[in-house]
Formats: C-alpha cells, structure tokens, sequence
C-alpha cells in the first residue's frame, strides 16, 4: 500500500549514496508501516473527564482547538505551531475509510486521487480522535497537572524529506541545489516528522515550540522543565545548544539533533551544512558530532517497538524505537511518559 513509502524512501536513499543497510531492517520498518492506518488496540479507563479539563497557563496566548466533536481542548502552543494545525481542517478535507476504532483521517482532494490510483501520498495527514473515544483518549493522555513540559515540532525535518529536497540528494537525483534554500514555509504531517505523535500530543493539550521559535528566542526553554523532542532530525547550531543544554530532555523519538542546517528566516528556507554523510569527503553522520544520537541512531529503523522502553540517559530519558509506525505502542509509550515529566 502507498503508505508504505514514506520511510523506505529514507532507507533507499541512505543505501544507494552511503552503503547499503540491513535487509531485515527495511523489512521490519514496512511490515509497521502496513499496519499504521490498521485496527489499533489501546486500554483506555472507562473514567472519562471534560475535554476541557485542560491546564491553561500559558507562556503564549491560549487557543480553543476544535475536533471532530463539538469538544475543545485547551492548549498553549506558539503561534506558529496553532497556524499549522489549524490550517489542517482547511487543508485535509477529505475523510478516508480505515475502519480505525479510535483515529479519523483526512487527506487532502489531491492525496484522495493519489491513493485511489495506487499512488503515494505526498501531503500528509490530518488525524483526530473520534467521536466515541474522545474523552476517554483525553483522559489518558492529557499532560499531568504539574507538567511543566514543551514539545518540539521538526517543521525543519518536515521540510527536509519534500521532494524534491534532501533525500533527493542523498538518493543521487539531484545536485547541492536540492539542500540549499529548500522552503520550510508549510508544515506536512506524515510520518518521517513524527506527524501521527505531533497531532496526538496537540490535541491532548501539551504545549508547543516549533525551531523557528526557538531558533529565534532560544532562552524560551528555560521556562520549561522538561523538553519532549520528536524527529528533530535537521536543527541550527543555535538550536542544538539550546536543546541540548537543558538539564531535563525526553527524546521521543531517535535520530533527533542529527545533522546541522542553516536557515534565513526572511525568506522561510534551509540549508544543509553538516550531517547525514555531507559534505563531502568528510562524510560526517552526526553534524554537531553529539553522543546521545550517536548511541540511539539506529534505533530509528525500529517502528515495530515491540520492545519498547525509555532508557535512562545523563540529562533525561530516550525512547529505543520510532514510536510513529505503531499507533498502539505510541499511545501506550504517551502514557508511560507522563511518569517520567
């Protein structure tokens, strides 16, 4: 099925440019990915609460966000990161049957026709829980009442894995024009930018940065306690210090802080400097050489994450596998967090 694609597209590209990866690998990351939009099974209490029953301090100006019920959920989030979900309604209009018993998906018109031919989605995916389970999702998932967490949207990596851009340079496509001045001015929610864990967490009522705020405002994260990160795959120098530095960073997904870009705000774009086997002929993987990446890197490959746990590292904890291929697990990895922030 077209869903598929999405991460073996990465996998090919690292083997054709850099070497070639295990095959068991590829196997297991497109057995995960065939059952991402299959029937999930997830314990939630019979007790529900109010939707609205969400913390509402803010560091940014709080927003009503509406999902498929007529329930809101309150949550404080930059505005940058409220523009990118509330678009999606304009945007992915277009419901698609999965039979899910807890998650609805919309596609956009365009993506509709796509999948109806046998093509691959290129546009993301919006995904809200349903109506039945709403409450009950919230319940489970919502922050707890002391958290003083942010999470990180990769608006940067997102843009990175559009085509054309850098995997079609890394896959031999395209030449350096394809990672210099890339746009990251939309967002795309699909898989490799942890878009299924990104939407679950909004609507639950966490609070989010994206790197273009902290970019801007680094000293932003020291009103958090705790920073959650996603595939924060392509992040600045400036970025990197910020997050890195913090005394108190859940990784919720490897492969994160991996490889250096450079980026003009005025004109929404990105450059790649350093990382991901460039440039040549240093062939650097980590741009920034740092080592908590470096000892969970290829746990990025498992999107089964059947054995899933978070580990223990000097300033925090990392997630050992890519919770985004396995809806189930990542509902139960969500709520596990919560006893770690």
């Amino acid at each position: 099925m077209p869903l598929v694609n999405k991460m073996a597209k990465k996998i090919e590209s690292s083997n054709i440019v850099f070497g070639s990866k295990n095959k068991k690998i590829i196997a297991v990351i497109c057995i995960a990915l065939s059952v991402i939009f299959v029937s999930l099974i997830f314990g939630f209490n019979s007790d529900s609460t109010s939707a609205t029953e969400m913390k509402s301090d803010s560091k940014f100006d709080s927003t009503s966000i509406s999902d498929s019920t007529s329930a809101s959920v309150s949550t404080t989030s930059s505005k940058i990161m409220d523009g990118y979900i509330d678009n999606l309604p304009n945007t992915h209009t277009v419901q698609r049957n999965f039979d899910h018993p807890y998650f609805d998906v919309y596609v956009t018109p365009d993506d509709d026709i796509r999948l109806k031919q046998g093509l691959d989605y290129v546009d993301g995916v919006r995904v809200e829980f349903n109506e039945s389970i709403f409450e009950s999702a919230i319940n489970q998932l919502k922050p707890n009442d002391d958290d003083n967490s942010v999470v990180i949207y990769p608006i940067w990596t997102s843009a990175a894995y559009h085509e054309p851009g850098f995997y079609t340079y890394f896959r031999g496509d395209c030449d350096e024009s394809c990672i210099t001045d890339i746009s990251f001015k939309n967002a795309v929610f699909e898989f490799t930018s942890s878009g299924l864990a990104t939407q679950i967490l909004y609507h639950a009522g966490y609070d989010f940065l994206t790197e273009i705020d902290v970019d801007k405002n680094p000293e932003l994260l020291e009103n958090y306690d705790t920073v959650i990160l996603l595939h924060n795959e392509y992040v600045t120098k400036k970025v990197f210090d910020a997050i890195s530095s913090h005394p108190n960073l859940l990784f919720l997904f490897p492969n994160a802080l991996y490889a250096e870009i450079e980026v003009d705000h005025e004109s929404n774009t990105m450059t790649l400097i350093r990382g991901h086997q460039y440039p040549l002929p240093e062939r650097p993987a980590n741009g920034f050489d740092y080592d908590i990446e470096i000892k969970f890197h290829d746990y990025e490959y498992d999107s089964d994450c059947l054995d899933w746990e978070f580990v223990e590292i000097e300033n925090g904890f990392h997630l050992n596998c890519y919770p985004d291929g396995n809806p189930h697990k990542l509902l139960d990895i969500l709520v596990k967090m919560k006893e770690l922030i």
